[in-house]
């Protein structure tokens, strides 16, 4: 049976690559045949070749076309909806941020056309109609493809500025959908919101969590760097901390590197070295999953450090104060790992020191927890995929 997967598959993100693939051999596990829905909107595609180095970009576009098994290219909602008419038992949409819609009149929105002179080029931009992958066309009869959505996610998402007709949009699509499932407690909200209460979605791991079972990383996308003895860090910027975080680690042993993201290498003369760009996804997920400890803002960091092992501490990155951390993805995780403690903000009003970051990374008490969620996890992501086949493709009348 065949399966169509609608996700980020071709960002150019580490995160975005590692969950496609997930969700892929985890069925092809399960004994489906899966297939990536390859669509691509094309403003999305260019505001991510003005944003990744061209040696970056095409490492993500080698690892779509060696480890991902994908459809013809669409770049229009009604080629996917033919296709997956035509083609497919079922469709799952997600994992990722799925759900995420930025409306017309939403502030941030309103505030980009401003500046920018244009309307948001974003992924996740609408006018008056869904995105794609809520899947908004009509389910014609019983042997439509079954529809589940595995994992979604809609933080960011300024719900409160849906119109009147994006809200009856949406309670129509998730009506049609037979099974589903959401990352996050805030997406959960949305959506029993959306649905007036009718629907009290599943929540699922990410499936990350999965790809240890499932995937076998191949030799040669191991780097050839020993990271064992090694903190890696991504995102901070402040010279001064890191020169002291550096100082901390080095009286224990440790060294100090810093790990690119796609658009960006963290290049700093007060660390002991830096990892360079050009890096695939599997490589990315490799380093994490060796290295001693990782403290960085990446929630497929946070999810690829708890899957193996690997002492971490997520970070919160922002100019001003959170106000509401239960939209934070990553501090979403910690809470369900039941590792708060794990979560920092840095900002002008919380100035953590490098010494007690560096006491969080080796916290025993939350280590133990993390292990034992990671194993959680994992066992229900399975169950949440053996779920979402029984309501979509399990319920199919042949």
């Amino acid at each position: 049976m065949k399966i169509g997967i609608l996700t980020f598959h071709s960002g150019y993100n580490f995160g975005a690559n590692l969950q496609s693939l997930s969700v892929q051999e985890i069925l092809r596990n399960r004994g489906y045949d899966p297939v990536i829905i390859n669509y691509r909107n094309p403003l999305s595609v260019e505001m991510q070749r003005k944003q990744t180095r061209d040696v970056q970009a095409d490492m993500h576009e080698r690892f779509i076309r060696k480890y991902l098994n994908l459809s013809p290219e669409f770049s229009c909602e009604k080629e996917v909806r033919d296709y997956c008419n035509d083609e497919f038992d079922a469709v799952f949409v997600g994992s990722d941020q799925v759900f995420r819609v930025v409306p017309k009149w939403a502030p941030k929105a309103i505030l980009r056309r401003m500046l920018k002179g244009s309307y948001s080029t974003s992924w996740s931009h609408t006018d008056e109609c869904l995105p794609v992958h809520w899947l908004p066309w009509t389910k014609n009869d019983r042997q439509s493809p079954g529809r589940a959505s595995i994992a979604a996610c809609a933080t960011g998402t300024a719900f409160l500025f849906l119109g009147a007709s994006l809200r009856r949009q949406a309670n129509v699509s998730l009506s049609n959908f037979d099974f589903i499932s959401v990352r996050d407690d805030w997406t959960r909200l949305i959506v029993g919101w959306l649905s007036r209460g009718h629907i009290k979605a599943k929540l699922c791991p990410d499936p990350v969590f999965g790809l240890n079972s499932c995937f076998t990383i191949p030799q040669e996308e191991v780097p050839n760097i020993d990271v064992s003895q090694t903190i890696l860090i991504s995102g901070l910027r402040d010279k001064h901390w890191l020169e002291q975080f550096a100082e901390v680690a080095h009286e224990e042993g440790y060294k100090v590197a810093n790990l690119p993201d796609p658009d960006r290498e963290f290049l700093f003369d007060e660390i002991d070295y830096a990892i360079k760009l050009p890096l695939s996804p599997i490589a990315w997920y490799s380093l994490l999953s060796r290295a001693a400890g990782y403290i960085g803002s990446r929630y497929h960091g946070l999810v690829s450090c708890v899957a193996n092992g690997t002492p971490v501490v997520s970070i919160y990155l922002s100019k001003k104060p959170q106000l509401l951390k239960m939209n934070s993805r990553t501090y979403d995780l910690c809470s369900k790992a039941g590792v708060t403690n794990r979560y920092q903000a840095i900002n002008w009003l919380s100035r953590p020191t490098p010494k007690c970051v560096f006491t969080k990374l080796w916290d025993e008490s939350s280590q133990v927890a993390m292990n034992k969620y990671a194993t959680q996890a994992k066992e229900h992501l399975m169950e949440v995929f053996d779920e979402a086949i029984s309501c979509t493709v399990g319920k199919r009348d042949f």
